[in-house]
Parts: structure tokens; C-alpha cells; sequence
């Protein structure tokens, strides 16, 4: 848990509309927490899209397996910085959005970069990695990595958030 207070609808509307359903064939979500979030990912998806979803904390697996009966979604209990071998193990080649709640500031920054730069190598060109934060401390770090970055301000939240977007380019 990152926050004080549960996700507004308006972070998780903002986060969820950066995912193009038409373009959305895997989708990334990395420290869904609750799954408040989840639920709007969801309802933006395609019936073929595909919801990979990697969470650390046993509580939180659990609610997200008895709150979601919902074929698209795959719960991993593990961290993010594994996601690699969990990819291969599904068959995955390559993500479309990456969708983080992760709250990155409250990592060290070896491992914050790490599990960035792992979702960077595992996106396609034009995809998206989308990260909320109610801190911009981070925000020179995913430019580095990605070379770019949109940045919106949730101010109907609590505390306001930041939703960040870094889209990948050719290289």
C-alpha cells in the first residue's frame, strides 16, 4: 500500500484510459493492491485481451482471486522483478501497457530502476508503461529510461496523484 485512501474513480479512470483497447492484447498491471484499479483495466479490455496481474502480498492475491471471476486475468504471486520468467512461462513475447501502482519512492532505487528497465525490454515498440505516484521524485528516472514522458495530475484524489506515461520508442 502506497496511500493513505483507497484509489479515487478518477485516478482509476485516468490510469485506465491510457490503454487503447484496440492496441490492449497483454496488459501488465504490477501492485494492483486491492484491485480497485483492476476493476476499471477491465472494463477496457476486449473479450480477447489479456490481463497479466503481479502482486507480492498473499492478503491482496486473495481478495483479487474471490473479488475477479474473469477468464482474460491472471494472478502472480511473486514480485515483478520475476515477471521474465513468468512471461515465458505463459507464452508472452510481448506487453502492450505495462499499469504500476507499485509504490516505487518507498523502494530502493536499484530496484526500482531494475523492475522499470525489465518492463522497458519487455514492451513493444509503441506500448506503454503507465505509473501513478502522489510524489514527481521519480519522474527524471523514467525519463532516462524511457527517453519520455507524459505527466497528469489527479487532483480528485487523496492525496492528488500523478499518473506518468512513457511510451516506448524505436530504438
Amino acid at each position: 500500500m502506497g496511500s493513505v485512501a483507497p484509489s479515487s474513480r478518477f485516478l482509476c479512470r485516468a490510469v485506465a484510459n491510457k490503454i487503447d483497447p484496440h492496441k490492449a492484447k497483454v496488459v501488465v498491471e504490477l501492485g494492483p493492491g486491492d484491485g480497485v484499479i483492476t476493476r476499471f483495466i477491465l472494463h477496457r479490455l476486449s473479450p480477447h485481451a489479456r490481463l497479466v496481474i503481479f502482486e507480492i502480498n498473499p492478503v491482496f492475491v486473495e481478495k483479487i482471486r474471490n473479488t475477479f471471476n474473469d477468464p482474460r486475468m491472471t494472478i502472480v504471486h511473486d514480485t515483478a522483478e520475476n515477471m521474465g520468467d513468468h512471461f515465458r512461462e505463459m507464452g508472452i513475447q510481448e506487453v502492450d501497457y505495462f499499469v504500476s501502482g507499485i509504490p516505487f519512492v518507498m523502494l530502493p532505487e536499484s530496484l526500482t530502476e531494475l523492475i522499470t528497465k525489465e518492463c522497458l525490454s519487455w514492451l513493444r515498440v509503441g506500448g506503454k508503461f503507465v505509473q501513478f505516484h502522489y510524489s514527481p521524485l521519480l519522474l527524471r528516472l523514467y525519463r532516462r529510461i524511457f527517453g519520455n514522458l507524459k505527466v497528469e495530475v489527479v487532483a480528485l484524489n487523496i492525496p492528488p496523484a500523478i499518473v506518468i506515461s512513457c511510451e516506448k520508442r524505436k530504438v
